[in-house]
């Protein structure tokens, strides 16, 4: 009997030994089959950006990856490496000491450290290793095999490329990482430069002239790419431009004071609201999730329709802003009021459209129009979803769709001026009396308390 109850004990226990053992190989080879891949970092900091799987997903053949590090560093550009091929077959890495190397790197045009070397049907970029979105931009020389060329107009008071609060130095500076080459052209004596893939007019303080802004026409015409970015303003000529494809740019001064950015003067329009489905907000229907921030803000709205336009507006301020009529008295301060015209609600902050070529056939020229300049300068561009909004709007500019959506976060090589945070007017009431008079209030009963115990103890 006993011996029986013994047999039974260990024949059960050697079933759950082989049931358990048998899970965990089938276990392992699911895993190894899959390769599925989970980040439970809070910023996703060991998974590729969405633009990276997409670059990666356009590789058609084997792209060979070589870097050069300084002994002792290579542990800093492994992981991305593994990841890169881990996301695509197609990618082949290898990393190597330049110390050790020095031939093979100067074979390749390697000079310095961190440097990596992308070789892709017979076509070759050098560029820096780290960070993500750096390898990434030579991956698209490599595999576009040729830079797209951005114009920016000038002769206007319009914004430059360069750097400082007011201008466009860190967003060039993403163009350029994505494989974009920036310069700036005149218009006021000739055409649009041959091969000029997108024409970005960036907040011009002066008209276009008749023959400008027939210039700029018969380029959309011919098929091209116009980002135009509109401080509030007179701009008659412009505006014509605009109403003849059915689009309207209202001479007014967005103001929303419900809600606001820690650091501005108020003023900043808050956009919370993007159409569904379009590959600006929407890009393979990954949504802009934080909103942007529209620090001087026009509206600008599709009014009709017109033959051979295909134009609509896809972003608007939230519901608590203001429209007020005259840009002068939103910079004085003046309160809103529906009795000095200003017009309560939400209001079309961004439009995108498409015009049919003049020979009727082809490409089919692209326009956005955003009712604001700031919201791309260095000072603003990386509060909330400002910098993905116009990056991915130059991405559909140049029918490059695999350059829309979520990037890599870069290193915070600069002081940000201003916070991200946004709170309405109640919420940053109650921050207020919370840290200047509730925390200090505890704390001063804890001390009354504290007295008063010690007292009665004598």
């Amino acid at each position: 009997m006993t011996a029986g109850r013994a047999v039974r004990q260990w024949g059960q226990l050697g079933l759950h030994v082989t049931l358990l053992v048998g899970a965990l190989v089938c276990f392992q080879t699911a895993a190894e089959r899959t390769n599925r891949r989970i980040d439970l970092t809070v910023g996703r900091e060991l998974s590729l950006s969405r633009v990276t799987e997409q670059v990666l997903g356009e590789l058609t053949a084997p792209v060979h990856v070589t870097v050069f590090y300084r002994r002792g560093s290579r542990g800093q550009y492994a992981p991305l490496l593994e990841r890169l091929h881990a996301a695509s077959a197609q990618v082949d890495a290898e990393l190597l000491d330049l110390d050790r190397y020095p031939e093979r790197a100067r074979t390749l045009g390697v000079t310095r450290y961190g440097s990596a070397a992308l070789e892709y049907q017979g076509r070759r970029a050098v560029v820096a290793a780290l960070p993500e979105a750096t390898l990434v931009g030579g991956l698209l020389q490599v595999v576009r095999g040729r830079v797209r060329r951005v114009v920016f107009t000038g002769g206007h008071g319009e914004r430059t490329p360069a750097g400082g609060d007011d201008g466009y130095g860190r967003f060039v500076a993403a163009l350029e990482v994505e494989n974009r080459r920036v310069e700036t052209a005149s218009v006021s004596g000739a055409d649009v430069p041959d091969g000029t893939d997108v024409v970005v007019v960036a907040g011009p303080r002066h008209d276009f002239l008749p023959g400008e802004v027939a210039r700029l026409v018969a380029y959309l015409r011919g098929g091209g790419s116009v980002l135009l970015l509109l401080e509030p303003g007179a701009l008659p000529r412009l505006g014509e431009l605009l109403a003849g494809l059915g689009i309207r740019i209202t001479d007014d001064f967005l103001v929303d004071r419900e809600r606001s950015v820690i650091g501005t003067d108020g003023l900043a329009a808050i956009v919370e609201l993007f159409k569904r489905g379009n590959p600006i907000s929407e890009p393979g229907g990954a949504v802009i999730a934080t909103g942007a921030v529209l620090p001087s803000a026009r509206s600008v709205d599709v009014t009709s329709e017109v033959a051979g336009v295909t134009a609509e507006a896809i972003a608007r301020t939230a519901p608590s802003a203001w429209a007020m009529m005259g840009p002068d008295r939103a910079r004085r301060g003046d309160t809103p009021s529906e009795a000095a015209h200003d017009v309560p609600g939400g209001a079309p902050v961004m439009v995108m459209a498409e015009v049919d070529v003049a020979n009727g056939g082809g490409r089919r020229g692209r326009l956005v129009v955003v009712g604001d300049a700031d919201f791309a300068s260095d000072a603003y561009i990386d509060l909330l979803g400002n910098r993905e909004l116009a990056l991915n709007a130059m991405a559909w500019l140049g029918e490059e769709p695999a350059l829309a959506g979520e990037r890599s976060a870069g290193a915070d090589e600069v002081f940000r001026p201003l916070s991200s945070l946004v709170l309405g007017e109640s919420q940053a009431r109650a921050l207020l009396v919370g840290l200047a008079v509730v925390q200090p209030g505890l704390v001063l009963l804890m001390g009354i308390v504290v007295v008063g115990l010690r007292r009665r103890r004598g």
